[in-house]
């Protein structure tokens, strides 16, 4: 068995798992010590910030890819992401104080939220050396992140009362944390010497980063085209912290940051069908208990939002669904040879590549479904409350993303000969089946009744631990492959 995408992939995963628990205490911090609109528009924040910063695509894309074929590109990128911070300082200000007339109640936290480019623009630049390099590193780096998460949170909102500005300010620590641990990492892939020509050939051929990144950016800012429909961040606020959760489901996508690498240098079809049944172990257990605990789970939060569980639930199908899309993703551009040669990305060659069909075929549905939301939220504003709002937002983006994900099956079935481990998977799901029914009885012989941030995690981690203990004693006693997977870890350890 081809272990570095599972170890790496354990690496990273087991890393996010010990981060769950800090990072439901910082956003409790931060939920429970802001209002459902002030939780909003942090989240609002995020996403712009994140539309200003697509012009850094082209740096991250092509890094991964040529890191990955053992070209010397690390301090290229590192210097570049460098020299981009005052740049995007000058154009986020500039953004700011043109749209002062309309954002004056929130300018201040608008404008403090640009402290964090700096810590954006320099992890765009080294993350995909990371990746190619060392990506069971990145796991450790985010225990990091969310230690100075937690560390700046519970100094500058417990203790200094700071609201918001105590959740930018701590987030902005923990990102520069995680930083210090990335870079200590791939100091040797940082010898080498700054090549502009190399640089000037990546943004030459931009459009192909920034249509994929574009599409990604694009999945998160429909909460801007929300709430300015809408005229509040309230909706934004119920529908974000529902999306908090979803991240834990698409914790199983940790084996693709090592898999689209590893295709791109080895081109191996093991690899491939390792991955989908790793992600299909991880992914049925989580998906599971996002399900069955939404209430509990947005309880922490706050108990404002545990009337938006439905919502989890229905977003919860819909990271299923984007975990496919990006394992997809991660095959297609991994075989895709087209731009082997960093000295020759000529326009004719890339055109019908995977590198640029999989992002528009994405773009096209952004296309789709940002005109529908816009519709259906401008028509239904006068007539439905908050949480009814909410709903119809988390389904439209679901009927969206089926036929989207179906159609991108097809295309990488056409593209390879996938023999899907359909024995494997359908015994993880009878497994998530029966880890299910467990926590439902649970939670109908003990009712949730507290509602502080701690007694609810109290709450949640004994039938998560159990839970999760009997999905695996199932696993491990009818699946061979996952019996095969522990003992050669054991045996690499040894």
């Amino acid at each position: 068995m081809t272990l570095r995408i599972a170890y790496a992939g354990i690496i990273q995963f087991a890393a996010q798992l010990l981060t769950l628990f800090t990072g439901l205490i910082f956003v409790a911090l931060v939920t429970r010590n802001l209002t459902i609109e002030e939780f909003g528009l942090w989240q609002i924040l995020g996403s712009s910030l994140g539309l200003l910063l697509i012009p850094l695509a082209p740096l991250s894309y092509w890094t991964v890819r040529y890191s990955a074929r053992g070209y010397d590109v690390g301090k290229t990128s590192l210097l570049a992401g460098v020299m981009s911070i005052p740049i995007f300082v000058i154009v986020y200000l500039m953004l700011a104080l043109t749209a002062s007339a309309s954002i004056e109640a929130i300018l201040f936290f608008v404008l403090l939220y640009m402290i964090q480019i700096p810590a954006l623009c320099v992890w765009t630049s080294v993350k995909p050396i990371a990746m190619a390099y060392k990506p069971q590193y990145l796991g450790y780096a985010t225990i990091v992140l969310e230690i100075g998460k937690i560390l700046g949170a519970y100094y500058t909102i417990a203790i200094l009362n700071l609201g918001l500005t105590g959740a930018i300010l701590a987030l902005t620590l923990g990102q520069f944390f995680q930083l210090v641990v990335i870079i200590y990492v791939i100091k040797p892939k940082l010898r080498g010497t700054f090549n502009f020509s190399i640089l000037k050939k990546w943004y030459k051929t931009s459009w192909i980063p920034i249509a994929s990144v574009s599409a990604s950016r694009l999945s998160i800012s429909d909460s801007i085209v929300v709430s300015i429909i809408l005229g509040s961040t309230t909706v934004v606020g119920l529908f974000q912290a529902s999306r908090v959760f979803t991240l834990i489901v698409r914790y199983s996508e940790t084996f693709l940051r090592v898999l689209n690498p590893k295709l791109i240098r080895d081109n191996k079809y093991e690899d491939i069908v390792l991955t989908l049944r790793l992600q299909a172990l991880v992914a049925v257990p989580l998906v599971a208990g996002a399900w069955m605990l939404s209430e509990s789970l947005l309880g922490i939060l706050g108990v404002q939002y545990m009337q938006a569980a439905n919502v989890l639930r229905i977003l919860t199908i819909v990271a299923v669904l984007e975990g496919i899309e990006v394992l997809i993703w991660s095959i297609l551009t991994g075989i895709e040879k087209s731009d082997q040669n960093i000295e020759d990305l000529q326009f004719n060659k890339l055109k019908n590549s995977w590198l640029i069909k999989i992002p528009l075929i994405d773009l096209t549905k952004y296309a789709i479904y940002f005109p529908i939301l816009a519709i259906i939220m401008y028509i239904s504003r006068g007539n439905g409350n908050e949480l009814s709002l909410s709903m119809y937002w988390a389904i439209i983006l679901l009927l969206v993303t089926i036929p989207i994900t179906i159609y991108k099956i097809i295309l990488v079935k056409r593209a390879i000969k996938l023999e899907v481990p359909k024995l494997s998977i359908l015994t993880y799901i009878i497994s998530g089946i029966i880890m299910s029914g467990f926590l439902y009885y649970y939670t109908q012989l003990i009712p949730l009744t507290k509602t502080s941030t701690i007694e609810i995690i109290l709450y949640i981690i004994p039938p998560g631990m159990a839970s999760v203990l009997i999905y695996s004693i199932v696993v491990i006693t009818l699946d061979s492959f996952a019996r095969k997977m522990i003992k050669d870890l054991i045996n690499r350890k040894n």
